[in-house]
């Protein structure tokens, strides 16, 4: 067999974001078909070759593995996810930026490597990098309540408004893990991945899949501009439930008790003012005067007492 036969009867498939173990599952069916499977795995990376006795048992299980696994599988022999992710911006047409500068740190240094990156990525020269547009982030966010998801959250759907693109990535770093943020139109995909299992890579996947319209990994959430932060969304990052520590609305009642109360002291200040006008400014002349008028003299008119 010759080295270009060869070269048609095997191929190296590149998976991000499923479980080797059940990759390894779907593959094992092909091996009673006579194609050769070897299944590896670096963090949420696997790398699946195969061997087939002719191209046309080759050209099948890849097809039958593309199929299943079409969100997952992002390339080919080579290919890297930072360039699977530069080929998704482009053949979409999607155009990428940053709205911090920790999550540009994350991309900058896997993109700058792709020839035709600058295409779809700014690499923060009209985003977070731009004092000015950087400052209207900044005054937009500055007041956000909700903690650092809900000020990531309105950071991203800012700086998609403020530069006008498709999509944009944002970071919360802590001291073992990081929060992603892809945000598109509609709303924003958020992961929490620990730092020994390389955030840079998990934001690309997530992006490529963004650019694509498929699927999210599991354990990705996604959640509306606008709308409240659930408890639960938090809990599954591992964010603070700011709502909890904010202080309880006043009952109803002491907001009545409060209008009883304003409303007594109106009266009291009506009374003092009619007095003082009746006396001419002399209050301790007050009791002789009701007295020497009677009660039939007094004017029956409130208005024109006071």
């Amino acid at each position: 067999m010759t080295h270009e036969e060869k070269t048609q009867t095997a191929c190296v498939l590149r998976l991000f974001g499923m479980p080797a173990a059940a990759v390894r599952q779907a593959a094992q069916a092909f091996a009673a078909e006579g194609t050769a499977v070897r299944c590896r795995s670096r963090g949420a990376e696997t790398l699946l070759a195969l061997q087939a006795e002719t191209p046309a048992q080759l050209e099948k299980a890849r097809k039958a593995l593309q199929r299943q696994f079409a969100a997952q599988l992002y390339g080919e022999g080579e290919t890297t996810l930072a360039a699977a992710t530069v080929q998704a911006l482009e053949a979409h047409k999607k155009l990428l930026v940053c709205a911090d500068a920790a999550a540009g740190a994350l991309l900058e240094t896997r993109l700058e490597t792709v020839a035709v990156a600058e295409k779809v990525f700014d690499f923060g020269a009209m985003s977070y990098a731009d004092e000015k547009i950087r400052a209207k982030l900044d005054a937009k966010t500055r007041r956000v309540k909700g903690g650092p998801a809900a000020m990531a959250l309105a950071r991203v759907q800012a700086v998609l408004r403020l530069v006008g693109t498709d999509l944009a990535a944002g970071c919360v770093e802590r001291a073992e893990d990081t929060v992603l943020f892809v945000g598109s139109r509609r709303g924003c995909w958020v992961r929490t991945v620990a730092d020994t299992d390389t955030p840079a890579l998990w934001l690309l996947d997530m992006l490529r899949r963004a650019a694509c319209g498929l699927p999210q990994a599991a354990g990705t959430s996604w959640q509306k501009y606008g709308n409240a932060i659930p408890p639960e969304f938090l809990i599954a990052h591992g964010l603070p439930d700011v709502s909890e520590a904010a202080p309880a609305k006043p009952p109803r009642e002491r907001h009545l008790l409060r209008r009883l109360l304003l409303l007594l002291l109106l009266l009291v200040l009506a009374g003092a003012a009619a007095a003082w006008y009746y006396t001419g400014g002399d209050l301790t002349a007050l009791p002789q005067k009701l007295q020497s008028l009677g009660a039939d003299s007094l004017p029956h008119s409130g208005a024109k007492l006071i």
